[in-house]
């Protein structure tokens, strides 16, 4: 166990995460939402292919019974990418960070209503903390949001908290890295398929790769950087699980809310407002609440 060393490859891995947003926003200026995900997934299964060479990883089952759950897990995380992609493509970079990353909320009450785990009055109010959170950075007075951006923002936080409930369960039965190599797979088929469909928002037809100007500034090192960026974060966010008590390091994740924010208003978007940071705050600080909870348990 090194708390110190889970820390390091939790905030490396919400740095990576936060540029892989950033890079997505940029793409989004020209790529649909699917493609988008079909780019993304590709590259990662080409860089998981080139680092399973390095230290190759299980294809196995550790054993009988994964197969449902590890179905439920693409199926919910697929959505859940998706509704990402689009919000990323809809809203100011934080915002759909902070959608994203209040599914601690949601993972509480699906503790409780799914699988029955007792729930305390200290988690409850970091719900309750949570919510109004969301509350604020979603209320379109004042965040200027519609409420199809705001319904997607917060079921893309309920998916993302089925998703990672999922993910957890995974671990007794598939290795890591070969659970991340399915889900890519699964993404990329469902990407391809958008490729050829016209369906806005989500899909808007095929848009060839552009290669004008000097080699600098070609589509493929931005769609290579969504694929090799999610490739780190997801792997420096496993290492991180592997090495530490998840309640220890999990509050460092929300530096990612750091990075997209800095990142969004690097690539233009405006100025963070009032309640849209207070909101952002109070997700924070839940899941702070949240994860020290779960330390203490």
């Amino acid at each position: 166990m090194d708390i110190r060393l889970g820390l390091l490859y939790m905030a490396l891995s919400a740095f990576s995460l936060g540029a892989m947003n950033a890079l997505i926003k940029i793409a989004s200026a020209y790529y649909s939402p699917l493609e988008n995900i079909f780019y993304r997934a590709f590259f990662t299964l080409l860089f998981l292919g080139f680092f399973y060479f390095i230290k190759p990883f299980s294809f196995r089952a550790y054993k009988k019974g994964g197969g449902v759950l590890l179905f439920w897990r693409m199926v919910v995380g697929a959505l859940g990418m998706t509704l990402m992609c689009y919000n990323v493509y809809t809203m100011p970079l934080g915002m759909a960070s902070a959608f994203n990353q209040s599914s601690p909320l949601y993972a509480i009450l699906i503790s409780f209503l799914i699988f029955k785990e007792p729930v305390s009055l200290r988690l409850i109010g970091a719900g309750v903390i949570g919510v109004l959170g969301v509350v604020f950075v979603a209320n379109p007075h004042t965040s200027g949001l519609t409420w199809v951006q705001v319904a997607s923002g917060v079921l893309n936080g309920v998916l993302v908290a089925i998703a990672y409930t999922s993910l957890y369960r995974l671990k007794e039965y598939y290795n890591g890295a070969f659970v991340v190599f399915i889900f890519s797979l699964c993404l990329s088929c469902i990407g391809f398929v958008g490729l050829w469909i016209d369906f806005p928002p989500f899909a808007t037809g095929y848009h060839p790769m552009r290669f004008n100007g000097a080699w600098w500034h070609w589509d493929l090192w931005v769609l290579m950087g969504m694929g090799l960026t999610g490739t780190f974060g997801q792997y420096f966010l496993t290492k991180a699980y592997m090495i530490a008590p998840a309640g220890a390091i999990s509050p460092m994740i929300y530096s990612r809310l750091f990075w997209s924010v800095s990142f969004g208003m690097l690539l233009g978007d405006p100025w963070l407002g009032f309640w849209e940071g207070l909101g952002m705050g109070l997700i924070v600080l839940s899941g702070v609440l949240i994860a020290s909870y779960a330390r203490k348990k």
